[in-house]
């Protein structure tokens, strides 16, 4: 059975018409004689045109990327012995595309007099004229180009007010009557059987909701934990399956509703008219196309959700987050398990979802998208979390220990220390633990087993000792630098980069943050005061002795763990 995919469709204009008449040419011959496709997006008009030939465009020399697609349109409510070629290129210049050389001599038969299409009145001379601006003649005209599940494609028009009652209702095909009447439909999914006839080639329908073929693998998750711990990893390893489409995005101080949802922006359209339209945000897209592509799962990840003001960020959408857990049987509603328990009244996002004419309707989130959530304990101060936004997720902590970290990095060397990387957090965390009374949120303060990368605990011998760097930047500063002094330097500081990264990162961490009011516990601040002594210490020392900056009971559980 061959069943209608696509319809694209646009209303004709007076400047149309007067293409498709020849009237108004230029005494030279010339002049336009395209119809314009403006006002689709182009995703809309490629999609449309995926069974067509594609081709380079002309002004591929001028810089334009899009390409030029040709296809043979048959006549729709005609024999297959009638068709014509119809050819879709970008405009130059312009964000949109053209259908070509659609003039007396060459417009497609389907827009023909010969086919019923409406006609241009004629001056005393028989010349077609544009008096009256054809009014009461293009008022409802409308041309349309349908794309089939054989490849095929059919040209035809339709001239009406109101969609005909013997059409299929709630497919979307209403939109071809509202408002700027242009666009391209999605009919794939209602398998809208063809049939080729001119006023209503619409055959059989499926009634099957779109809800009953959606997965149900939609739930709201909060991954929590100290930093580095690892939830970025079991987000991407646990619940990114393939196949699935995914959609990262980083709450922030400054991200804001408008970010996450859309906001209404201008737009300038072709002929310099400036309008005001609404640009969805990231949530609003992968909303968009969870609902339209039912079959397929989708995940948004939310990465520091706390370090945003993440109730204010969701805004109304705060009510979608509550999810629909069963069945209730006869007095069901008709949503899978997953979906949005309530709906809630957003005209913008229920635009870009449904289509102009269902923008009335409540809006939800479908069963078939995740949004799966970081927060960071420690960052709990930056935005706090209330508990009816926390209730509306399943909570998992990423437990912070080194049982499925990846060897290589437990078993890393920290620089040329001998210590392990897996041991120096054991004996920190044991630390702070055992420092609870003492320290705010002490928990919250551990060191995480992914908190450094492998590479930042790689030493390079090149360093070499300090003080001979000392010796050569005081012959920098005066000048005296040989040439393989200045070759010496260089290399030195290419590897003082590379052993500065752990101290700078996990020393510092450690003197800034998680002891911030208790230095003393770990840190012998006898002999320094201040971290930059502590890092200066842990540079121009060698070996196990970079840690004589720690107490030395610290120092002295780094070297029995890793004897044992």
């Amino acid at each position: 059975m061959e069943y209608i995919e696509r319809i694209f469709y646009r209303k004709i204009n007076p400047s149309d018409f007067k293409k498709l008449y020849d009237i108004d040419k230029p005494e030279g011959g010339g002049g336009q004689t395209y119809l314009e496709a403006a006002g689709i997006s182009n995703e809309k008009i490629v999609d449309f045109l995926s069974c067509a030939e594609i081709s380079d465009s002309p002004l591929k020399k001028k810089g334009e990327t899009r390409f030029v697609y040709t296809f043979n349109a048959y006549i729709l409510g005609q024999s297959k012995d009638n068709s014509s070629f119809i050819e879709f290129a970008p405009r130059s210049g312009r964000n949109n595309y053209r259908i070509s050389r659609q003039n007396m001599k060459y417009k497609h038969p389907a827009w023909s007099i010969n086919n019923g299409f409406p006609e241009a009145n004629k001056d005393a001379n028989g010349t077609y004229t544009s008096e009256g601006n054809f009014e009461g003649i293009i008022d409802n005209l409308v041309i349309w180009i349908i794309r089939t599940s054989y490849n095929k494609y059919y040209a035809g028009f339709v001239n009406e007010n109101t969609m005909p009652e013997e059409w299929p209702h709630d497919i979307g095909l209403e939109e071809i009557f509202e408002d700027e009447r242009r666009g391209v439909i999605d009919t794939e999914r209602a398998k809208l059987q063809f049939i080729n006839n001119k006023k209503c080639p619409f055959g059989t329908y499926s009634t099957m909701s779109v809800e009953e073929e959606r997965v149900s693998t939609g739930e709201n998750i909060l991954l929590y934990g100290v930093p580095g711990s690892g939830k970025s990893w079991t987000i991407e390893h646990e619940y990114c399956k393939k196949g699935s489409v995914v959609e990262r995005l980083v709450f922030h101080p400054d991200y804001t509703y408008s970010d996450f949802i859309g906001q209404i922006l201008p737009a300038v359209a072709d002929d310099g008219q400036v309008s005001y339209k609404f640009t969805p945000g990231p949530f609003t897209n992968i909303l968009r196309e969870a609902y339209n592509n039912p079959k397929k799962e989708y995940i948004l990840v939310i990465e520091e959700i706390n370090r945003g003001n993440a109730p204010a960020i969701f805004g109304e959408v705060f009510q979608l987050l509550d999810r629909k857990v069963e069945i209730q049987g006869i007095d069901d509603d008709g949503y899978p398990v997953g979906t949005s328990e309530y709906g809630i009244t957003n005209e913008n996002i229920a635009e870009e979802m449904y289509g102009n004419n269902r923008k009335n309707e409540k809006i939800r989130i479908p069963s078939n998208l995740s949004i799966i959530g970081t927060m960071n304990t420690s960052d709990q101060n930056v935005f706090t979390l209330d508990t009816a936004f926390q209730r509306r997720w399943d909570m998992r902590l990423i437990e912070n220990d080194f049982e499925n970290v990846n060897s290589t990095l437990a078993n890393a060397k920290i620089l040329d220390t001998g210590v392990t990387w897996k041991n120096f957090c054991i004996e920190i965390n044991n630390i702070i633990i055992g420092n609870s009374t003492r320290m705010t949120s002490a928990e919250d303060k551990r060191l995480g087993a992914y908190f450094v990368h492998l590479r930042d605990l790689k030493f390079n011998e090149s360093m070499g000792d300090l003080k001979v760097y000392d010796v050569l930047r005081k012959k920098e500063s005066k000048g005296t630098l040989t040439d393989d002094e200045k070759i010496q330097i260089t290399v030195i500081r290419d590897a003082m980069r590379q052993n500065r990264k752990f101290p700078e990162k996990v020393i510092k961490y450690l003197w800034d943050d998680a002891f911030k009011f208790n230095r003393e516990i770990i840190f012998d601040v006898t002999e320094y005061q201040s971290l930059e002594q502590v890092i200066h210490a842990f540079m121009y020392a060698k070996g196990l002795d970079r840690f004589k900056i720690f107490k030395d009971n610290v120092k002295d559980a780094f070297i029995s763990n890793d004897e044992e």
